[in-house]
């Protein structure tokens, strides 16, 4: 699983309008079930979720009528996800938000919109960079009340409650988990900062006591 592959399409219809170029075709089959589930259900789809799916996770959002959603292997960030189809969806709707109502046809925004997702999902590929443990150690809070949100919605809808618990429990140990991998990566930068100035100042201090104590 190639993280970040992406899906954008029509939330009325399920049409796929822009796809990862990479996508291997069990993923696209794959994503046009839901997709197409998504329609049948619209506009009563839960507006953010995430689904399980093996090794990996489906995240999703529906917004301005449209499907953005994005798959990764579960050891990627949920935070991290959905901060990414944000910013794909404010990128897709500055380029081409007047032309949704006129796409009538499968990948009617493919060309134009390719080179800007692939950028977007450059900038949030290595969720090991400072600049992404930075946006995962903010928006922490955020997770939370997008899940609380979902488990909100799946309860109207008469799911069991043992998964809501089930749920509730992985949101609390995935946000530990962010929250030591941003400790973590920010000790690294800390040590690449000082780490020479600190190792100087140690080794000053041993050729002292050598020199006067021993």
């Amino acid at each position: 699983m190639e993280n970040l592959t992406s899906f954008i399409a029509r939330a009325d219809t399920g049409m796929l309008l822009v796809e990862t170029m990479t996508t291997h075709p069990s993923w696209r089959k794959q994503a046009k079930q839901l997709l197409r589930n998504f329609s049948d259900s619209y506009p009563d789809t839960p507006s953010r979720r995430s689904f399980e799916n093996g090794d990996f996770l489906i995240h999703y959002i529906i917004e301005s009528r449209v499907v953005f959603m994005t798959m990764c292997d579960k050891s990627y960030p949920k935070g991290l996800a959905f901060q990414f189809l944000d910013a794909v969806h404010q990128a897709f709707m500055r380029e081409n938000g007047r032309k949704i109502p006129t796409f009538d046809r499968p990948y009617a925004a493919q060309a134009a919109f390719d080179m800007t997702l692939d950028k977007v999902r450059r900038e949030f590929f290595d969720p090991h960079s400072p600049e992404n443990v930075k946006k995962v150690e903010d928006d922490i809070n955020a997770i939370h009340n997008i899940m609380v949100s979902n488990i909100q919605e799946v309860l109207k809808r008469g799911e069991k409650l043992e998964k809501m618990s089930t749920l509730s429990q992985d949101l609390m140990h995935e946000s530990k988990k962010f929250e030591r991998s941003a400790k973590y990566m920010n000790f690294q930068i800390w040590l690449k900062q000082f780490g020479f100035y600190v190792g100087g100042g140690l080794f000053f201090i041993m050729v002292l006591y050598w020199r006067f104590f021993m």
